[in-house]
């Protein structure tokens, strides 16, 4: 790992890769013709990548709070 990037900095940016909805929605819209399913998957998708960025932020966020003794530090 780069000086100064530890193990919940990795882990904090793969929850925030989560984000990525759009290529899910596509290949959802390809594999149900039924629109209803369709509705369904977008939905779960939108709701995957909200809780995927809010569970990145809060870890990146708690971790440079703990690590910076209450202070905000530079990653």
């Amino acid at each position: 790992l780069p000086e100064n990037t530890r193990w919940p900095h990795v882990l904090g940016l793969g929850l925030l890769g989560g984000i990525g909805f759009t290529m899910s929605i596509f290949i959802a819209l390809l594999s149900f013709s039924d629109p209803a399913y369709q509705t369904e998957a977008k939905f779960a998708i939108l709701v995957a990548s909200v809780l995927a960025g809010i569970t990145g932020f809060m870890l990146l966020n708690f971790y440079n709070k703990k690590k910076a003794g209450g202070h905000q530090s530079e990653l």
